[in-house]
């Protein structure tokens, strides 16, 4: 069995793709760094079909062992915020997101029965599970879309800010002012891309299951760029990365202390009609020896170091309801 993606889009029954690696395919795996890994589909099955060639595809995958440790604890992860919110209130950064991964060793588990809790627990979300020959399986569920194209059309999403779905009382300035920020640099992204027209719906309160995000919808018409180039250059958004971009992307090389891999990186593919790109968040990587799983949140000079460790806290529990049933 080679490789394959079982994707389910909010509204829509799954489908499952064979993959085979080949530099000019139509499904592309990117890691956070911005390295490419691209994929010729062939054949394709949709709902109930798509879900049983996935249970054939698993019941022959082996995985190598992740051998994976957590990334930090608590006194490592506030410290980390807090020369972050540093940085922040120096003028150096704008804003950063700063992650970690929390491992589950000797985690054994149905990977087709998370899949479907996470399809269940998370609605409005995409749900994935990426299976490449003789590498770790990723899984998740995101609430971010990178781009979308049909025709000339583009269509994104600014999002930013998280809290426990149905909270009472408004966003508070570090949320409102985070998400104002990434949606800024995503519309200076897409003029510079050649994008035209844009106008931005929002921001709203979008539900992902038991959390919500503040989200801004971006359209407008793309002029000759391809949407494998618009992801391309988006990639990393603010959500992901920081501001300023360079100088966010170093601070997070140098100073988070692990390889986020996959994680934040993105996935998707392109047809003759239409091509999208989702950010890979919400996520877990599995091996045959465990599970890792990943959070993370966007640090700008109002966060506190405490509560932002609470709140990648509770995306990891959250995610390990889901997971665990």
């Amino acid at each position: 069995m080679k490789g394959f993606a079982l994707i389910r889009e909010p509204g829509f029954a799954p489908v499952w793709m064979a993959l085979q690696a080949h530099p000019e395919g139509q499904f592309h795996f990117a890691a956070f760094s911005g390295h490419v890994e691209s994929f010729a589909i062939g054949e394709r099955q949709e709902a109930e079909a798509a879900l049983r060639r996935a249970e054939e595809g698993l019941a022959q995958a082996t995985w190598p062992a992740l051998q994976g440790t957590s990334s930090h604890d608590v006194s490592s992860y506030v410290a980390l915020v807090e020369s972050a919110r540093r940085a922040c209130e120096e003028g150096a950064l704008e804003k950063v997101v700063l992650s970690r991964c929390q491992a589950y060793p000797g985690v054994h588990l149905d990977h087709l029965e998370t899949y479907n809790r996470l399809c269940t627990q998370y609605p409005r979300a995409t749900v994935y599970l990426i299976h490449r020959e003789g590498q770790s399986l990723w899984m998740g569920a995101t609430p971010e879309c990178l781009v979308e194209t049909q025709g000339h059309t583009v269509r994104t999403m600014s999002l930013a800010g998280t809290r426990i779905s149905g909270a009472e009382g408004s966003w508070g300035a570090k949320e409102r002012e985070e998400q104002h920020v990434v949606t800024r640099d995503i519309i200076h992204m897409l003029q510079v891309m050649g994008c035209k027209h844009l106008t931005i719906e929002g921001p709203t309160v979008l539900n992902a299951g038991p959390v919500e995000h503040l989200c801004s919808l971006i359209q407008g018409e793309r002029n000759g760029s391809s949407s494998e180039e618009i992801a391309r250059a988006l990639h990393p958004t603010p959500a992901v990365g920081g501001l300023p971009r360079a100088q966010a992307s170093a601070f997070i090389r140098q100073r988070e202390g692990y390889d986020r891999r996959f994680y934040a990186g993105y996935f998707g593919w392109t047809e003759s009609e239409r091509s999208v790109f989702y950010v890979n968040l919400r996520c877990l990587e599995w091996g045959s020896d465990g599970v890792l799983c990943y959070a993370g949140g966007g640090i700008t000079s109002k966060s506190r170091p405490e509560q932002e460790w609470e709140e990648t806290e509770q995306k990891l529990k959250t995610l390990e309801r889901v997971i665990f049933g």
